[in-house]
């Protein structure tokens, strides 16, 4: 079948749509269809790719508004009526080229929060159900894909982003960790309290981590030991309960 690729393009000086025609099946994906433009097209075009696995997270890209990795994402899925899908750069991050962004911005972010384990000196026996409580949050491969889906840059541009959270929940979590509540601390500082718990960041993560869960946790945490200024409820219900184990 033979679809129709619109994709949102920079050159360092203007920004336009460009439509490529490819043939597809039903295994075809994303990175597939980029590949070929590239290669038999236009090897101008410029995207990022690596493992082909979603392992590395570097191939994130939007599809049709949907964050999504380009490397996973089937075309099949996201045709609209005309047999066309739009491929865009990932949100809130600078275009580099094409549908690379600079990745540099979350990740230098990761530095206010200290999103590395800091070992306490006497070591503590790590047990299965110790694991259980951060498991899901080591598979993080910071492919940004929360970063651009999250809406509350808008109204802060200095919110840390929900990769950071996931980091801090992560070490926070860890018995062996020494910051301990220091970590709730630096994510107060990062502007957690920002967040407008609307759940894009989980329902995007391609490796299903409950990232607004976790930031719901810190910050409820937080606030019970006060460490965060408690606020108004806004009577939307997010879920700040007594039921997350702590």
């Amino acid at each position: 079948m033979k679809v129709k690729i619109n994709i949102k393009r920079f050159d360092g000086q203007k920004e336009f749509i460009e439509t490529f025609e490819e043939e597809i099946n039903d295994r075809t994906t994303v990175l597939d269809i980029l590949e070929k433009i590239k290669y038999y097209q236009d090897p101008t075009l410029t995207f990022r790719e690596q493992c082909r696995a979603a392992i590395c997270g570097t191939c994130g890209v939007k599809l049709n508004e949907n964050n999504v990795l380009a490397c996973k994402t089937k075309v099949k899925d996201y045709l609209d009526e005309n047999n066309s899908i739009k491929i865009e750069p990932k949100n809130n991050l600078p275009v580099i080229k094409d549908l690379v962004v600079d990745h540099s911005v979350f990740l230098e972010k990761l530095k206010n929060v200290k999103a590395w384990f800091v070992p306490k000196e006497n070591w503590e026996t790590v047990y299965p159900e110790d694991l259980k409580k951060f498991d899901k949050e080591t598979d993080c491969i910071l492919c940004g894909l929360c970063y651009s889906a999250c809406p509350a840059f808008e109204a802060d541009p200095q919110f840390g982003g929900p990769i950071n959270y996931v980091k801090v929940y992560r070490f926070w979590k860890d018995k062996n960790d020494a910051l301990g509540d220091e970590r709730i601390v630096l994510a107060k500082e990062d502007h957690i309290t920002s967040c407008v718990h609307c759940k894009y960041c989980t329902m995007v993560c391609p490796k299903v981590i409950p990232v607004e869960q976790d930031i719901t946790q810190i910050e409820f945490y937080g606030k019970q030991k006060g460490i965060i200024e408690k606020q108004e409820d806004t009577g939307f219900g997010f879920g700040f309960d007594s039921g997350f184990g702590f």
